[in-house]
């Protein structure tokens, strides 16, 4: 087994070395590529004050099954990941720090023998949403351009009579992917 991750290992060394040598023979061009690569990773790194550590993300989750009324909105209370401090599981809202496209998610369990019926809300409009019925999850997905000062949570839809599953079966998250 060694001598086989050996020989993968000196391949690869030795393949690495040609690109070089072909390299050096077109100097104009290897420094192009330095200075492209280099240009990008100061742009990838910094955004608006966010490093490539600090890029807007949050991930939480629900830890107790809870009794939902009629349009509440579902404070995912154990927060697994805020990073620029984006979510807030005291009232349950995502507020987008600065526009970009995002990806919003979340994952909804319902409770044996009921139904759950539950909508992405952005800035007081009901938008997608997920259904799930007696142990299943509902789950919504979507790539949203979105706005500096945005506000978007997770709402039950119906009437009260329903509930949603945590143990952390329940989860709502985003993340910028790119300005």
């Amino acid at each position: 087994m060694k001598s086989s991750i050996s020989i993968v290992v000196i391949f690869v060394m030795i393949h690495i070395g040609q690109i070089f040598a072909a390299c050096k023979k077109d100097n104009g061009l290897s420094e192009d590529l330095v200075n492209l690569l280099c240009r990008s990773r100061k742009h990838q790194t910094q955004i608006e004050g966010f490093t490539r550590k600090t890029l807007p993300a949050f991930t939480a989750s629900l830890t107790a099954t809870k009794a939902l009324g009629a349009r509440e909105v579902i404070k995912f209370d154990k927060v697994w990941l805020n990073t620029g401090d984006i979510y807030n599981p005291s009232t349950g809202v995502f507020t987008v720090p600065m526009d970009g496209l995002y990806l919003v998610s979340s994952s909804l369990m319902s409770v044996k023998g009921k139904h759950l019926h539950c909508h992405m809300w952005k800035n007081g409009q009901s938008n997608v949403g997920a259904f799930g019925t007696g142990w299943s999850q509902g789950t919504l997905n979507a790539v949203m351009n979105l706005t500096k000062g945005d506000i978007l949570s997770i709402r039950h839809n119906n009437g009260s009579g329903e509930d949603v599953y945590g143990g952390h079966w329940s989860m709502f998250s985003a993340y910028l992917i790119s300005e």
